[in-house]
């Protein structure tokens, strides 16, 4: 994946460091040979890469909230 990013000249995929951009490589190769198919990702360019390679990129917003974690209704009514 990253010899074909290098050879189209998109090594870094919008990334501001050469590092940062061989740490997303590195997270997205390790899904895609662990057959992942989602990756939970809060970071922009982890998303760019993912799509171009067949994975899904969901933010954590994006995850569904439990009802368990909800804020309970407060009975202020006798107050």
């Amino acid at each position: 994946m990253l010899d074909a990013a290098l050879s189209g000249g998109d090594k870094r995929a919008n990334t501001k460091t050469w590092a940062k951009a061989k740490f997303d490589w590195q997270i997205v190769a390790i899904a895609k040979v662990g057959n992942a198919k989602i990756i939970y990702s809060d970071d922009g360019d982890i998303a760019r890469i993912t799509t171009r390679h067949g994975l899904s990129a969901i933010k954590t917003d994006d995850l569904p909230l439990p009802d368990s974690a909800r804020q309970h209704k407060l009975d202020l009514a006798d107050q």
